[in-house]
C-alpha cells in the first residue's frame, strides 16, 4: 500500500487495507507505472490538484493504467489509454476491471496517431509520462488540443527539461508548474493559444 499526495491511495489486489478517506488505486504489478517510481507518484500528485469532474483525458504511453484510473476515479468521465506494447494495454483493462471503471476506458494499441480525432480536439487533460524524444515526437499532435487543456509531463530527464518546456511553450503552452525530482522532472502546462 503506497499513499500518493492528499487523496490517493495504490493497493495491490486482495490486500485488506484500513479504512481511510483516501481513494483506493488498485494496481496489479505489471508494465511500467505501478506507483512506486518518483514520475509516476509526482504525476499522480498533480493529477489530484485539477479539477477533473466529468472531464475527457488523454493516457499517453499509459503503462499499468495506473494515471488514466486514478484520473477517473477523481472525477474525469472517460480516459482514452495509449500504448505501443499490447501487455501495457492488456494490463490497463486488467486494472481499470480490478477498480470497477472499464466502461470508462478506452484501449487504443499505437500511437498517439491512431487516437481518433474528436479524442484529441476534445480532451482535457493529457498525461505524458513519457521518454523526452517521445514527447518531442509527439509535440505537433499535442499541439491540436483545445486551449485550457492540461498536459501533464514527465519521465523527462534533468538535462531535458528546459528543451522540452521550451518546445511546448513554441505549440502554444505556458508553463504552470516544474518539479525537479531526484532524476526527473514533472512538469504542468496548459495550452493557451492555437
Amino acid at each position: 500500500m503506497i499513499e500518493v499526495g492528499e487523496k490517493l491511495r495504490i493497493v495491490r489486489p486482495g490486500f485488506k487495507c484500513p479504512p481511510s478517506e483516501r481513494i483506493d488505486i488498485v494496481i496489479k504489478r505489471g508494465a511500467f507505472g505501478s506507483g512506486e517510481h518518483e514520475t509516476t507518484k509526482s504525476c499522480l500528485e498533480e493529477l489530484e490538484k485539477i479539477p477533473l469532474e466529468n472531464g475527457l483525458v488523454l493516457d499517453i504511453g499509459c503503462g499499468t493504467g495506473i494515471l488514466a484510473i486514478a484520473a477517473v476515479k477523481l472525477g474525469a468521465s472517460k480516459a482514452v489509454c495509449v500504448d505501443i506494447a499490447r501487455e501495457a494495454i492488456e494490463t490497463t483493462l486488467e486494472n481499470a476491471k480490478l477498480n470497477t471503471i472499464q466502461d470508462r476506458i478506452v484501449p487504443i494499441l499505437g500511437t498517439i496517431r491512431n487516437v481518433p480525432k474528436e479524442y484529441l480536439l476534445s480532451c482535457d487533460i493529457v498525461l505524458a509520462n513519457i521518454y523526452p524524444e517521445v514527447l518531442r515526437d509527439i509535440a505537433d499532435e499535442l499541439a491540436l488540443v483545445k486551449e485550457g487543456c492540461i498536459l501533464i509531463g514527465s519521465g523527462v530527464l534533468w538535462e531535458d527539461n528546459y528543451e522540452i518546456i521550451e518546445l511546448y511553450k513554441s505549440k502554444g503552452f505556458k508553463l504552470l508548474t516544474n518539479r525537479w525530482l531526484e532524476q526527473y522532472t514533472t512538469f504542468v502546462l496548459e495550452k493557451v493559444k492555437s
